[in-house]
C-alpha cells in the first residue's frame, strides 16, 4: 500500500521520486525507497497484490494508482 501511495504523490506531483525515496529512507529509516523498492519488486507484482487485496477486501485503499497499472503495462520502473 505503501508503494502505492507513493506512485499516487509522484502521479498528482506531490513530490519527486527521489525526494518520495529520501523521505523514506531518512525520515522512517526504511532501508531503501518505496519506488527503488518497487522497481526491484516490480510493478506488474505490486499491481497484481494490490488488484487482489482490492477485489477480495472491495475496500479504496486497496486500489491501485494509475500509474502503477501504466507502469506494470508497459513494463516500465521509476529509475
Amino acid at each position: 500500500m505503501l508503494i502505492n501511495e507513493s506512485a499516487d504523490a509522484l502521479l498528482l506531483n506531490i513530490a519527486t521520486k527521489e525526494d518520495i525515496d529520501l523521505a523514506m529512507t531518512k525520515g522512517v529509516n526504511y532501508p531503501k525507497g518505496l519506488l527503488k523498492w518497487c522497481d526491484e519488486i516490480g510493478a506488474a507484482n505490486v499491481l497484481a497484490t494490490l488488484t487482489e487485496l482490492f477485489e477480495w477486501y472491495g475496500e479504496d485503499r486497496y486500489r491501485p494508482s494509475p500509474l502503477l497499472k501504466t507502469m506494470a503495462k508497459q513494463k516500465a520502473t521509476f529509475y
